[in-house]
């Protein structure tokens, strides 16, 4: 049974429970996360030199805290880069056809099946790769590697719960700078919705036209000569996004090795004071820039092999940390059109956590188009038809830094690093209160 009067879907932990952790949280260095951020201040780029240095200080710093950890191997490619420059390139195709039958009146209904056709393509092309069980590998195969470790329950019983906190090591940086990207993703974007709005009216037009409904008129050429205009800058912002190189220029602090800095303070903390009920999984990934290749690797080779066969997954959490900079953000909603609750009840618990420990924490959300290592395991649960609950901390507003040369640790400082620290220990504390 459980140790208090708390069922397993409780919103709100009682703020009793925090009351028994706060001598803990003194067990670890208050300047320890931050120095880490600190000591990762170099370029790490996957299948670089930075990439093993990073690995190798990860390993030093576990084992100076008594953490024994473990390497594991994987294969990734630049599929992930190779198909959003097809997906572009397949934009930039679609407008150049728009273009040309916009020019031959008779035939611009013809864009009516074009359209069709785009909606049924972004459809199952979303949802295609949305689902981070498929690994896709396009072009040169390179090797990266995942450090793992676990901390044991006191009182491991079978089919336990586990807690598994996942952070990437690796960085990145991209030819553009922030508000450049912004520009033309903005830019494009609004210049798109107006150009497809255009473009139906008069494909419709056009085959009303066609059963002599209605007149070419001019009131078609000027709305036809301002969406012809449309395309043209569409197809020049289509290009200048295509030529957007992905370099070896940023240092990553914020992105991540403030996320690597808290799991290894976290498992440090745990090593010496290990959960009562709950093992705990640390997952540092390799090649996450890349299309998340460390944690959907880490998942393919243990989910249904290791995870789903000794532990009870429907009542146990992943809590991945991608980027804790100026501030401590938490995303609430996932979802590219219908939004829904990140999880049923682990954002609450953080969220009454940091109220009790008068900790500021932010509303967070994924833009479309980026990932995280925790829609890997998402994904698995899903395929598992498991209730694994998954957050994600992202301070997005940092966005201004990261994949730049700006990402450096003077933006990051070791009070939000701890209370990160905080917030989460406390947490999965709670949780392992309520295991019966």
């Amino acid at each position: 049974m459980c140790l208090y009067a708390v069922s397993a879907n409780t919103k709100l932990p009682p703020s009793a429970f925090y009351s028994n952790f706060m001598s803990d949280l003194k067990l670890y260095d208050e300047d320890a996360a931050f120095t880490h951020v600190k000591s990762l201040e170099f370029k790490r780029l996957a299948c670089t030199k930075g990439e093993t240095k990073a690995i190798n200080y990860i390993q030093k710093a576990l084992n100076k805290g008594n953490v024994r950890s473990e390497l594991e191997s994987f294969t990734w490619t630049r599929s992930t880069t190779i198909l959003m420059k097809l997906a572009f390139l397949f934009v930039l195709s679609y407008v150049i056809i728009y273009q040309i039958l916009l020019i031959f009146t008779y035939f611009t209904w013809i864009i009516l099946l074009l359209d069709l056709l785009l909606v049924l393509i972004i459809y199952f092309g979303v949802k295609f790769l949305l689902d981070m069980t498929r690994i896709i590998y396009l072009g040169e195969r390179k090797e990266s590697k995942n450090v793992v470790s676990k901390i044991p329950a006191k009182d491991p019983k079978p089919r336990r719960p586990i807690i598994i906190f996942s952070a990437h090591y690796d960085s990145i940086s991209v030819k553009y700078s922030h508000k450049m990207q912004l520009l033309l993703y903005i830019s494009g974007g609004l210049l798109v919705l107006g150009y497809l709005l255009a473009t139906l009216i008069l494909s419709i037009w056009s085959l009303l036209s066609l059963l002599s409904i209605v007149l070419i008129n001019e009131i078609f050429l000027l709305i036809r000569n301002i969406a012809f205009i449309f395309g043209v800058f569409i197809m020049g912002i289509l290009v200048l996004i295509l030529l957007n190189k992905r370099t070896n220029e940023s240092t990553g602090s914020i992105d991540n090795a403030t996320g690597v800095a808290i799991l290894i303070e976290l498992a440090k903390l745990l090593n010496k004071n290990p959960l009562e009920n709950m093992d705990v999984f640390f997952l540092w990934c390799g090649a996450e820039e890349w299309g998340l290749f460390g944690s959907r690797n880490y998942c393919q080779k243990h989910f249904d092999d290791e995870l789903n066969v000794y532990y009870d997954l429907d009542k146990s959490y992943n809590i991945n940390i991608d980027m804790v900079g100026t501030y401590i953000g938490l995303v609430g909603k996932t979802g590219l059109i219908k939004k829904k609750e990140m999880n049923e009840n682990l954002n609450d618990v953080l969220e009454s956590v940091a109220k009790q420990q008068d900790i500021p924490l932010k509303n967070a959300f994924i833009p479309i188009g980026a990932g995280s290592d925790h829609m890997s395991f998402r994904s698995f649960a899903k395929k598992a038809e498991k209730k694994l609950q998954v957050c994600c901390f992202l301070s997005i507003k940092d966005g201004k830094y990261i994949h730049s040369a700006k990402d450096i640790a003077e933006n990051c400082s070791a009070k939000i690093l701890n209370g990160c620290i905080d917030i989460c220990y406390n947490a999965i504390k709670s949780f392992d209160l309520r295991v019966e």
